[in-house]
């Protein structure tokens, strides 16, 4: 399992069969309502409607649409490659965020819908994956079709499949981590605007004050992970 991994999904619900009828006009063979971007070990974030931007499991997914996913990983991506760490800070970026209802629209700052999270987080860390398409601009089916050609792609259902096995039989080994880190991230943006007030209030007093400001400006500045509603000066 290798970040930026993308889980597509087929879902069984009226709402999943009407999502990739209307991608047939992107892609004919169109068969995924739904993807997902790989973290490792099994965690994916990928984006709802009634969550927004959050993590999930791989066995979790496997039970939601009753077993009927593939993953497909970018040839650019290997165990050796420098990029798998960008792509995780990348993708982690956009946790939080609401989701983005206004489907093929312009695209904003502040929320995504699924294919639109997988595509900012690849742009994010640099990687091309869909040439000459805008983020908001790309669907599941443009994933469909990128995992029925393989030409840039591999096809590593298989991989994941054995995993899940494992998964199955260590489900609180896999959880536990993963809970923790949705614990940690949604903390941290619970308690953001209060930083931004207390950072607010030295700068805006004495001198001593803004010496203070200064110095919690540059340990904010020194976090490894940005998220996307930090504002860019810290």
């Amino acid at each position: 399992m290798l970040p930026g991994d993308i889980l597509l999904v087929t879902g069984e619900n009226k709402l999943s069969s009407s999502l990739i009828k209307a991608q047939k006009i992107f892609y004919p063979n169109a068969s995924s309502s739904h993807v997902e971007f790989g973290l490792g070990d099994g965690v994916f974030i990928h984006s709802t409607n009634d969550k927004g931007v959050h993590l999930t499991l791989l066995v979790d997914e496997d039970e939601a649409c009753n077993h009927n996913w593939r993953v497909i990983r970018h040839k650019s991506i290997t165990e050796s490659c420098s990029d798998t760490e960008k792509l995780q800070e990348a993708a982690m970026y956009f946790y939080a965020q609401d989701y983005n209802k206004a489907f093929m629209g312009s695209g904003n700052n502040n929320s995504s819908f699924c294919s639109e999270l997988v595509a900012k987080a690849y742009a994010r860390a640099g990687i091309e994956i869909i040439e000459r398409k805008s983020p908001s601009k790309v669907t599941p089916a443009h994933f469909d079709k990128e995992a029925d050609n393989l030409e840039d792609w591999v096809d590593v259902t298989d991989e994941y499949k054995k995993i899940l096995v494992s998964m199955k039989e260590n489900d609180f080994l896999y959880r536990m981590p993963m809970n923790t880190m949705s614990a940690v991230m949604t903390r941290r943006k619970v308690y953001e605007p209060l930083r931004q007030e207390v950072i607010e209030m030295f700068e805006s007093g004495p001198i001593e004050n803004k010496e203070v400001d200064k110095k919690l400006r540059e340990m904010l500045s020194k976090r490894q992970l940005k998220y996307w509603y930090e504002k860019e000066d810290e």
